[in-house]
């Protein structure tokens, strides 16, 4: 059974866009797999959110419309051969728009609610408020879900430097937050400020939010404004700008006569900012006890209150306490446990048989599996393969190749790997890598709100909504799930699903996705994450506070036998060598070290020459530089075996196995030392160096052709440590745990 969401408007900024992918993360707690349509989809997110008429449900599925005012939507959705909810927000009150083209939609908008009531199934409004107004337009079986915010998005790390800066001032500050419409009273807002400067002189206003092009109640504020002092129309900001403009106010002030739950409250008193508000509609609802309500606009009275949150600390932390309160009162927990007893008891998931069984069924969920050179996918494979001894495995997986364009190489559907079933699911649509990093750019530069995030995980991919789907309403046939990889779909979509049976290998480093707060469910709702390192779980700590139960587990190595002479003789190499094997890609700090070779190399002609193995996708090249594409596991033990040492330039890094094979075969390593781990390998093995720049490679390199030797036996006995069994073990133990108390 799948849950989908229809919304009218699909666009950036919105407010209804916000809410149905705040509910898919809600939905997918509850194990519901589910897609999101609209009528009118913004360009930038046409790939991710699909067109309604594309929306083909089951029978069994629901769609969940986000009612819109005169929406062509609502008749199509009575059509649809499926479970039907609504989700009200409320329509705007039309006596606010008499007289104005807006007027015959809103009333029609209206009595459209109220013809739909005997032909849908669920009923939902985020607020008591709305739920009465569907009890009143004649739906039976209505539910209340609040709406909710992430407190952390609103955090003052989350602020743009550039706007703070810019918008800061040492005077009292107003901040109204909405789109400018009638019904949100900025007129009121403007008669506030005219009393506040009375007392304040220097006081400011900060009207924020976007308006309807052409709109007349816009030029009439705007002329409204100019004859008072200090007021500055911002327009729509982006989440970073926004959480500047909160954070730089003093007091937020909402006049609006009609909320149906008010999200911009919500979004102050997150970002610490005593709430002015005036109690109509839903707004005592939300605030909940919290701020503070009003229910007659006498502004000289409440200037003299802006004036007295300004000056007296005492009140203003007695407001905030309580605005404190009320934020952990309105969370995502309250929300998904509505959401659950609103889809009702037909969702449950069924009680699974597997407990007693003596080979557990556990499925491995990777983007990426079997062809692949090193990395998670890497790890996954050899975990795969240890476990297939204790677990009845299935890989459920791509069909992908190459992680830059997620293309369909492997055929869908199952095969083997041993004893091992391979389930492979297509990718809906190829990654276009000039798009995504663009995207990235713009993503990286500041915080962004869960939308933006999410689109940039879709983006990311690989796009697997059979995978998807599959956990969703499969997931029963596995007693648990080792999910690989934080950063991919198929884990930050994926496991939330099945969280509840799922291990995940998160395989964190240090880069700027890790900063996306909608990563937070994936590591915070596993029954453990398996880190790879010390280094790995002090990062996901520091970023994420609240993740699940972490243990260090790393991954096993063996030693094999070797010769270095075969693999000299194989590639016609002569000279010593450094060896580099992954990726060879940007990513992967390959072209770094090609530069840094190449500059060692012209000061010492005596110095090693440089070997690459693995998949390339850049040219490669340049004196001393052999590239030997892939190579076979033997060809790659042969030349760990013989190299003067592994190089290891990433500064990306969760765990370096090639560091671990290179020790088993009493290799040292130069790595990069801004990674945390590969620096934290080095230090606790002493099989190796670290280098910063040119001049630091080229002494690493000198230093370990001096204590070679040395350096090899410490290497062996680093890697002793890092065997099998301990890691099988750790596997076993925490999959058994799952089996105790799941059921």
């Amino acid at each position: 059974m799948a849950v989908h969401q229809l919304v009218p408007n699909f666009v950036s900024g919105d407010a209804t866009g916000q809410a149905a992918v705040q509910f898919q993360a809600i939905l997918r707690r509850l194990g519901h797999y589910g897609e999101l349509f609209a009528e009118e989809v913004e360009p930038a997110l046409a790939s991710w959110v699909k067109p309604a008429r594309a929306l083909r449900p089951r029978k069994d599925d629901w769609v969940l419309y986000h009612h819109g005012i005169a929406s062509p939507l609502s008749g199509a959705l009575l059509h649809l051969p499926c479970r039907r909810g609504v989700i009200y927000h409320n329509v705007s009150p039309a006596r606010f728009y008499e007289g104005t083209p807006l007027w015959e939609p809103l009333v029609a908008g209206r009595a459209q609610l109220a013809a739909m009531a005997p032909h849908v199934d669920l009923a939902i409004g985020v607020s008591e408020f709305n739920s009465a107004e569907l009890i009143a337009a004649g739906y039976g079986n209505v539910h209340t879900v609040p709406l909710f915010i992430e407190p952390r998005r609103f955090s003052e790390d989350k602020a743009d430097r550039t706007a703070a800066a810019r918008l800061w001032r040492p005077s009292a500050t107003l901040i109204a937050v909405s789109r400018v419409m009638p019904h949100k009273r900025f007129e009121d807002v403007l008669a506030l400020h005219r009393e506040v400067l009375r007392l304040r002189p220097d006081a400011r206003l900060l009207i924020v939010g976007g308006y309807q092009p052409g709109s007349a109640y816009f030029r009439r504020l705007w002329r409204a404004a100019k004859q008072i002092p200090n007021v500055f129309f911002l327009g729509r900001l982006s989440h970073a700008q926004l959480v500047s403009a909160y954070r730089t106010a003093s007091v937020f002030v909402s006049m609006s006569e009609h909320e149906g739950f008010g999200l911009p409250l919500l979004e102050a008193m997150a970002a610490d900012l005593p709430v002015l508000a005036f109690a109509a509609a839903a707004v005592p609802e939300t605030l909940g006890g919290s701020g503070v309500a009003f229910d007659e606009k006498r502004f000289a009275f409440l200037a003299e209150l802006v004036d007295e949150l300004n000056e007296s600390a005492a009140l203003r932390q007695a407001v905030l306490k309580g605005e404190r309160r009320r934020m952990r009162e309105l969370s995502s927990e309250v929300s998904t446990a509505r959401m659950a007893g609103a889809l009702g008891p037909s969702t449950l998931k069924k009680q699974r048989e597997s407990k007693q069984r003596r080979r557990p069924r556990v499925a491995i969920v990777v983007q990426r599996y079997g062809e692949v050179t090193g990395g998670a996918e890497k790890h996954a494979e050899e975990i795969a393969h240890r476990m297939a001894e204790h677990w009845n495995l299935t890989v459920l997986t791509s069909c992908a190749k190459d992680h830059l364009t997620w293309a369909n190489e492997f055929p869908a559907g199952e095969s083997r790997d041993g004893s091992i079933r391979v389930l492979r699911f297509p990718t809906v649509r190829g990654r276009e890598m000039r798009r995504f990093n663009a995207l990235s750019r713009e993503l990286y530069s500041s915080a962004q709100d869960r939308v933006r995030e999410e689109q940039w995980i879709w983006e990311q991919g690989p796009q697997l909504p059979q995978l998807l789907r599959h956990l969703s309403e499969s997931g029963d046939r596995y007693d648990g799930f080792v999910f690989f990889t934080y950063l991919y779909l198929p884990t930050a979509w994926g496991l939330p699903l099945v969280a509840k049976r799922a291990l995940l290998v998160p395989t964190a480093h240090d880069e700027p996705a890790l900063k996306f707060e909608a990563y937070a469910d994936a590591l915070a709702l596993p029954r453990v994450l398996m880190c790879n390192t010390p280094e790995e779980h002090e990062l996901i700590h520091a970023r994420f506070p609240n993740h699940a139960r972490s243990r260090v587990v790393g991954v096993g190595v063996e030693s094999h036998r070797t010769s270095p002479a075969r693999f000299r003789q194989k590639h016609a190499i002569e000279r010593a060598y450094l060896l580099y094997v992954g990726r060879v890609e940007q990513g992967k700090g390959v072209p770094r070290l090609l530069q840094d070779h190449a500059s060692m190399l012209r000061r010492d002609s005596h110095a090693p020459d440089l070997v690459l193995a693995g998949d390339a996708s850049m040219e490669v090249g340049g004196e001393g530089v052999h590239y030997l594409g892939r190579i076979s596991e033997q060809d790659k033990f042969d030349a760990m075996a013989g190299a003067l040492a592994v190089v290891i330039p990433s500064r990306f890094e969760s765990l370096s196995l090639v560091a671990l094979e290179s020790f088993a075969h009493r290799t040292p390593v130069l790595v990069n030392g801004r990674s945390a781990v590969l620096t934290g390998q080095v230090r606790r093995s002493g099989a190796g160096f670290v280098y910063f720049d040119r001049r630091s490679f080229a002494e690493g390199v000198r230093e370990i052709a001096a204590a070679r030797r040395q350096l090899g036996r410490k290497a062996a006995a680093f890697a002793r440590k890092h065997r099998w069994p301990r890691v099988v073990h750790a596997y076993k133990q925490e999959m058994r745990r799952i089996l105790e108390t799941s059921g």
